[in-house]
């Protein structure tokens, strides 16, 4: 399943099975790895409005943002930074994003 339909489904309130937790968990790292090679992808696109405002989140936040708040909702972490953190950093590094 294309996870932008997993992220928007969760917005909108449904719950997500272990399943697509795991592959939301792949997806981010896949584009982790990715933003190393290019900034051209989709994920880098802003998500639409009733998206982020169905997770709490600011207007115009990219789908990589969107990704790791869910996963931080769903699977946090028992120590270190959270998935957002670490994005949004990596984006900070890369000029992505102005802090």
């Amino acid at each position: 399943m294309n996870y932008q339909l997993l992220i928007e489904s969760y917005s909108l309130g449904s719950c997500l099975s272990e399943q697509e937790i795991e592959l939301l968990s792949l997806e981010l790292e896949t584009q982790i790895m990715n933003i190393n090679i290019s900034t051209e992808f989709g994920f880098l696109k802003s998500a639409p409005s009733h998206i982020c405002e169905g997770l709490n989140l600011k207007k115009d936040t990219y789908w990589i943002m969107c990704l790791a708040e869910i996963l931080d909702l769903n699977k946090p972490p028992q120590f270190g930074k959270t998935k957002s953190v670490e994005v949004f950093d990596l984006l900070l590094e890369k000029g992505l994003v102005i802090g």
